[in-house]
């Protein structure tokens, strides 16, 4: 099987990873399956959460990044982030760019109430770009903890903020002077500050506490639709959304249309999808006086229905694998740039 950029498909998962977990200790409660990004461990006095990402396709907000995609990991699963380690790897002794990104991983811990406890950094011989692996630990306040495959056929999806966040940060910061003489600078400027919007830890704590969520996920790689895709495999069920009710912003919009990408298929940490069932009019209000936008995209349905978007002219988009992230076609495409 041939294997593009980004995630291995979930039949190599299950070839290779998921067959070969080590002991099968009885303290692990959630093991590693295709969609689930942390796993679950029953201590004597709290269950911790663990989750562990690399960060590869930024260059100007490694640290920031690492430290919060890897929060979001853990806060879908219901757990509040507090420990967090790094390894670090450079492609050359650059001891500025060592700096940016370990203050960027303070500053983004701190603002989280998280500690970064150990770690790792090394000039290595085989990396071309600088690479950071973080991993994050959480604590359940209670028992209940939330998985991306516990969707059922009938829940509303909800979904916050707007679609890929992360995405337009990424691109409006290391593609400003491609994007520069066709877009008006402000906007490119507004855009790069979206990386303050990457946090889902705020609706991912107030969700998990009404109780009125199945499943919850964030959806990074592969965007929006890569993240309804592996919820929708992990929990065996399919979907159906709407594009016309998929919040997207101004910005987000126009960068994407200038590099000739769909938004829906961009990398989209910073926003939070969820099935819902129950008062998820209510659930909407509460988020929303804590500031948070949130909207029902569509509903989950029984998976002999399929995986579909409905276009805005009403086509019809089956869904019928793992999402191959429109960020690696576009560094691709302008990989003579200062990012590749």
């Amino acid at each position: 099987m041939k294997i593009t950029y980004g995630k291995l498909p979930k039949e190599v998962l299950e070839k290779t990873v998921f067959k070969w977990l080590g002991a099968k200790r009885k303290d692990v409660l959630l093991w590693p399956a295709y969609g689930e990004d942390a796993a679950v461990l029953n201590t004597p006095k709290r269950y911790l959460v663990v989750a562990c990402d690399p960060v590869t396709g930024s260059k100007e907000l490694l640290g920031w990044l690492s430290v919060h995609i890897n929060a979001n990991d853990v806060a879908v699963c219901g757990a509040k982030p507090a420990w967090f380690s790094s390894c670090i790897l450079l492609p050359e002794d650059n001891e500025n760019l060592f700096k940016s990104i370990v203050k960027q991983i303070h500053k983004a811990a701190s603002e989280l109430h998280v500690s970064v406890i150990t770690g790792h950094s090394e000039v290595a011989l085989y990396v071309s770009e600088p690479i950071v692996i973080g991993t994050m630990i959480g604590m359940l306040e209670g028992n209940r903890y939330y998985r991306t495959g516990g969707a059922k056929p009938g829940d509303k999806i909800l979904m916050t903020k707007t679609v890929a966040i992360e995405g337009t940060a990424i691109l409006a910061t290391d593609l400003s002077d491609i994007l520069s003489s066709k877009v008006d600078k402000r906007l490119i400027k507004r855009a790069s500050a979206f990386y303050k919007k990457i946090s889902v830890v705020d609706e991912a704590m107030i969700i998990s506490s009404t109780g009125f969520a199945t499943a919850m996920h964030d959806p990074t790689e592969g965007g929006l639709l890569g993240g309804l895709y592996e919820m929708a495999e992990a929990s065996g069920t399919g979907f159906v959304v709407y594009e016309d009710a998929i919040p997207i912003a101004r910005e987000t919009k126009i960068i994407c249309e200038t590099l000739g990408c769909d938004p829906l298929k961009l990398i989209s940490s910073g926003t939070l999808i969820a099935s819902i069932r129950g008062n998820y009019e209510k659930l909407i209000t509460t988020l929303k006086r804590s500031g948070i936008k949130a909207a029902i995209i569509g509903e989950v349905v029984r998976k002999k229905e399929g995986k579909k978007l409905i276009r805005s002219g009403g086509a019809v988009e089956n869904i019928k694998s793992a999402v191959t992230d429109e960020l690696w076609r576009i560094l691709s495409e302008h990989s003579s740039s200062k990012i590749v």
